[in-house]
Parts: structure tokens; C-alpha cells; sequence
């Protein structure tokens, strides 16, 4: 998302390796306070939408290492947060990205290992329950939430587990807030219902995740028709949207998108523009992924001829999210051909994850810490600073797709 590689864990690791823990915490606090301020809540009132969904990593409010107490400084981002919610009339859903042992293996749940350990410990799921039980605690009478994003995109998770978790997290919350929407994902990357359990609580809603070109990559044959491959996508959609009559509550696309590896950017506008009628079409409330990033699916990017481009720019001669995975799946070929013929399909997209992760140790070392080791800590300090609104650039042909199809 901002054009470096590994989880956000090992390369929060590779600043305090080169510049060191204080210098790297000032760093990514730097980070957090300049990616979202007053000037981004205008831009997006401007575009008409009407509420946010924003992701946490739980690091934010717990130090793995002193569990005993909360840190303030996840509080003091949901204040600033809603505060700017209200002064703009946009809601927020709050939206639990990544949980202690990670509940998906990917790098986007945090996940240093490519194994969700999260479904293994009840420990850590209760560590997390009570989280979400202090947070409803202290946020009970905000007007400017929506509600609470219980879990993003869990994934080989059973089902009885996540539906404990789901049960024991919405009856503490209802300990503390009767009054907003708890927000459930499916299993699959938020893209299977089948073995959720119907709850009783009556202020819930489901989420559920549209990326069709991951699961079905055909979609990105240009030789494709284009009104065929709008139909391909309806159909999905609709599968989808079955989730609503099924379990008798509200459903929305919490996350839709198309990045920078699915074609040039009037491709991926084409894309989105006909996912996005297909959204209105049927009524279905939706979010896209992302708001702001480094240039890859987002309206808002640092400019290119910042410094932070030019890193990454650096970084992209030697790794892209796609090259990883098509070195975990040559390493796999070899595996395969040389000692384990019969791999089966299913156990080469679970090992996949684990063999990128170990691609993950050999990116820190020798991709991202060398091009850090070029860069003073005065500079680091100042790059920041790429990602407020005002040194950024805003894609307006998308800007306008979104404004035509809100207005």
C-alpha cells in the first residue's frame, strides 16, 4: 500500500534497527498524523461520502510485551478521529485490522509468520474481546460512529471458533454500548457466510469483501468483452448479496477495489466505474479500498517527485507484492517436482503464505534496510510529511467517477 515490502511489524523493525526505537516511533507516529487530517475530511465531504471505515492495527492500544494496561495512544487517535467526524457530519466504522497472532495469514493482518495463530489461542482472542469491550466502553455516546468492525477478513478459522469469538465479543460490547452496530465478516477473506451462526443482537449488520479479479484473475483479459465481464462480476456481487435476506439484517461491501497489479489506470477505472453502478444498481451501501496509499488503488497519493516515491520508486526495482508471489509459487514448482509430487492445489495456497513470509526476513535485510542505511534520520523524520493532503496529488478522473456516481 505505500511501496514497501513485509508486514507492518518487521518494518516497523527495520526503522528502529537503522535509526532506533525513539527515532522510529516518532516516525510512524509522524505517519498516523499526517495521513488523515481536517484537509482529507473536506476533500471527501466534497466528494459526498457520508462515512469512513478505518482500519487499527491493535498494536495501537497493546504492547505485547506489557498487557496489563491499555496505551493511550490508539484513544488519542480515535478522539482526533471523531472529533473531525463531527465537525464534517461523516461517520466512522471502526474497523479491527490485525489481532494478536493475526486472523488471516497475510501481510495485511500484520502477519510476519503466513500462519492466522489467532484461531489457535483463546487467549489471544480474549485479549481481544476485552479490547473491543473497553473501547465500546468509552465510546458509547459517540454520535459520529457508526459502529464496530469486529474482524477483518478472517481466514482458516473454524467455524465454531469464530462464531465463539463472535458471541463472547458482541455480549461484552453490549456490556458497555446498546447503542451502535456491531459489524461481522465472513470467513474467507469476508467472502463465506456458510457456518455463521445467527446472533440475537438486533443492532448488527455484515460486511462483506469484493475483490473478483483475485479470485477469478480471467477478469483481467482485455480480449474480454467488457459487457461479459460486467456480468461475470454481477454475479458474484449478487451471490454475495444473498447474505442479507439470509440472516435478516443489513449487509454492505466493506471493501472494493482495483490496484495498480490489475492493469494501467484507465483499465482500473473502467473496472470500478462498472462495479460501482453495479453497487448502486442494487441499493447495496459500499467503501472503497483505499482512500490514500502510494500511488497503487487509492484517489489520494504523495506526490511523485516526493521523497517517499523516490524510495519507493528504489524499492520497486527489486519487489512488488507480485513478484513475491511468484517466487513463493516458483519455490513451490520446485518443492513439488523434486520431493512432493502430489502437493495438492489446497496446501499450495496455504504453504504459499508461509513461503512468502520467509521472503518477508530476506526483503527486511536486503531490500529495505539497505535503501534505509541510505537515508539520514533528519530526512526519515521529514518524509512523513509526503502524506499530508497538501503535498499529495489527487487522481481527478477518479475523483470525478465518484462524484458522477454519488451525485
Amino acid at each position: 500500500m505505500i511501496g514497501l515490502p513485509t508486514s507492518e511489524q518487521m518494518m516497523k523493525g527495520a526503522f528502529e534497527k537503522e535509526y532506533g526505537t525513539r527515532t522510529a516511533e516518532v516516525f510512524f507516529r509522524k505517519y498516523r498524523e499526517e495521513f488523515f487530517k481536517e484537509e482529507d475530511f473536506i476533500l471527501l465531504k466534497e466528494c459526498g461520502v457520508n462515512f469512513i471505515r478505518v482500519p487499527f492495527n491493535y498494536r495501537l492500544f497493546i504492547d505485547d510485551n506489557h498487557t496489563g494496561k491499555y496505551q493511550e495512544e490508539g484513544f488519542l487517535c480515535f478522539d482526533r478521529l471523531f472529533a473531525l467526524c463531527k465537525k464534517y457530519e461523516i461517520f466512522a466504522l471502526i474497523d479491527l485490522h490485525t489481532t494478536p497472532g493475526a486472523q488471516n495469514p497475510d501481510w495485511h493482518s500484520d502477519n510476519s509468520y503466513g500462519v492466522p495463530l489467532f484461531w489457535e489461542y483463546q487467549l489471544l482472542r480474549r485479549q481481544i474481546t476485552g479490547l473491543w469491550r473497553t473501547i465500546a466502553l468509552r465510546y458509547q455516546e459517540e454520535p459520529y460512529l457508526m459502529g464496530y468492525d469486529l474482524l477483518n477478513e478472517p481466514a482458516m478459522g473454524e467455524w465454531p471458533v469464530l462464531n465463539e469469538f463472535y458471541r463472547e465479543t458482541i455480549e461484552a460490547v453490549r456490556e458497555a454500548d446498546k447503542n451502535h452496530i456491531i459489524v461481522l465478516e465472513g470467513d474467507r477473506f469476508s467472502m463465506d457466510f456458510s457456518g455463521l451462526e445467527r446472533f440475537k443482537d438486533k443492532q448488527t449488520a455484515l460486511s462483506f469483501h469484493y475483490y473478483p479479479t483475485v479470485w477469478h484473475p480471467e477478469l483481467l483479459e482485455r480480449t474480454m468483452d467488457r459487457e461479459v465481464r460486467k456480468k461475470k462480476i454481477a454475479d458474484g456481487l449478487d451471490k454475495l448479496i444473498q447474505i442479507q435476506d439470509q440472516f435478516g439484517c443489513p449487509a454492505f461491501c466493506g471493501e472494493f477495489g482495483y490496484g495498480a497489479d490489475c492493469g494501467d489506470s484507465e483499465f482500473t477505472r473502467e473496472l470500478l466505474e462498472d462495479t460501482l453502478k453495479l453497487m448502486e444498481d442494487r441499493k447495496i451501501s459500499w467503501l472503497l479500498w483505499c482512500y490514500k496509499d502510494a500511488h497503487f488503488m487509492s484517489m489520494v497519493s504523495p506526490k511523485q517527485s516526493s521523497d517517499w516515491m523516490k524510495l519507493s520508486g528504489q524499492v520497486k526495482e527489486e519487489w512488488t507484492q507480485e513478484t513475491e508471489k511468484e517466487q513463493a509459487c516458483r519455490i513451490l514448482d520446485l518443492i513439488g517436482r523434486e520431493w512432493f509430487q502430489t502437493i495438492t492445489e489446497e496446501e499450495r495456497y496455504l504453504l504459499q503464505f508461509r513461503l512468502r513470509a520467509c521472503l518477508y526476513v530476506l526483503q527486511k535485510e536486503h531490500i529495505l534496510l539497505p535503501k534505509l542505511r541510505q537515508i539520514e534520520a533528519d530526512t526519515i523524520l521529514r518524509m512523513p510529511y509526503d502524506f499530508s493532503f497538501e503535498n499529495c496529488e489527487t487522481d481527478e478522473k477518479l475523483r470525478d467517477l465518484i462524484n458522477q456516481v454519488l451525485h
